[in-house]
């Protein structure tokens, strides 16, 4: 797309060696605030760049915006300043540990490389919960004065339907704790998908599989997106995370839980103040693996600060990846977007 990508090689607190990239336009230096975007599970920060001209990155670089991609700990290549791969330790933690840690040293690094004061947020899913959670009064982490906007795409607050429909997915959150490790692994989530990633990862088959495998487990389809670029929308995926975020994601029973109708937060108290940035909610009314409409009822009834400060969307025909790779993702969710960004 004649762009260049910077690549920043960053620490968290806790010694994890994360990697931070920035899109440029050589022939037009950004103009606007930086935006840092955060990908889902089992993704990367290439989610958000293989619909090339018609992805939300390359949006926001041709309207000016200076464009940083996030990637979580691990990623491709599991890097720590003192502990390896093998060790056990390596792999101890959760979305927890990812909110307190890898987002704020993106934020910090953006902030000190630009010389802002503050960072705009988008998030898809996954990326939604840390954004989400990193503002709420459960975390107290007091990084709501760095950053000015966040964008919510399949926010991943409310659990959908999906999670009771899906026979797999019930499955796997009655399985006893042991069963659950010997089969799932106890360091990295199911290393033989990395493995099998290396093979195959450049023949047609890669994406063929990937993309079924997503489908078998979420019901998405291709039918809204360029059938050409489907191959290249899996290069990127999956990546290393560990078994304990899994088990997180997964149930109650193994650690904190996405459930049907429940939050992953605490509702009995209020989750932001009058110091929380604006909110943008893009909701897909066929995605049922998260409950968006949840959401923004809870910031309606329970969100009094809020009020005023938040907007949503609701396309009716979209799915949960859809708000990054249909087709016509710009046409739909373009102007939307750019209005809420532009807005003081």
């Amino acid at each position: 797309m004649g762009l260049e990508l910077f690549e920043y090689r960053i620490v968290t607190k806790d010694g994890f060696v994360i990697t931070l990239q920035r899109i440029v336009d050589p022939n037009v230096p950004p103009s606007g605030p930086p935006v840092l975007l955060l990908h889902g599970l089992l993704q990367s920060s290439g989610s958000f760049v293989t619909s090339g001209y018609k992805s939300l990155s390359y949006l926001l670089v041709r309207n000016g915006y200076d464009v940083w991609l996030g990637n979580n700990r691990c990623g491709f290549h599991p890097q720590h300043t003192s502990l390896n791969p093998n060790d056990p330790k390596m792999w101890d933690w959760d979305l927890t540990e990812m909110t307190r840690y890898d987002v704020p040293c993106m934020i910090d690094e953006i902030l000190h490389s630009t010389g802002k004061s503050k960072v705009t947020l988008i998030g898809h899913s996954q990326g939604t919960a840390q954004i989400v959670m990193l503002l709420s009064s459960e975390f107290e982490m007091g990084y709501e004065d760095k950053i000015s906007k966040c964008v919510l795409l399949a926010p991943a607050i409310f659990g959908g339907s999906l999670l009771n429909s899906k026979g797999f997915i019930r499955f796997i959150k009655l399985l006893p704790n042991w069963l659950y490790d010997s089969f799932f692994g106890i360091n990295s989530f199911m290393p033989i998908m990395m493995a099998l990633r290396r093979i195959i990862v450049t023949t047609p088959v890669f994406g063929f599989l990937s993309y079924a495998m997503f489908s078998f487990l979420f019901d998405w389809t291709d039918y809204l997106w360029d059938k050409s670029l489907r191959p290249y929308h899996f290069i990127f995926s999956p990546v290393y995370i560990s078994a304990k975020l899994m088990k997180w994601w997964l149930s109650k029973h193994h650690g904190q839980g996405f459930q049907m109708g429940e939050s992953i937060l605490k509702e009995e108290r209020e989750w932001f103040s009058g110091k929380t940035p604006p909110l943008f909610l893009v909701i897909g009314e066929q995605d049922r693996l998260v409950d968006g409409d949840l959401f923004v009822r809870h910031l309606q009834l329970n969100e009094p600060e809020m009020r005023g400060r938040f907007n949503h969307i609701k396309i009716k025909h979209y799915s949960h990846l859809d708000v990054l790779w249909s087709d016509d993702l710009l046409e739909v969710l373009g102007k939307p977007l750019l209005d809420f960004l532009a807005t003081m």
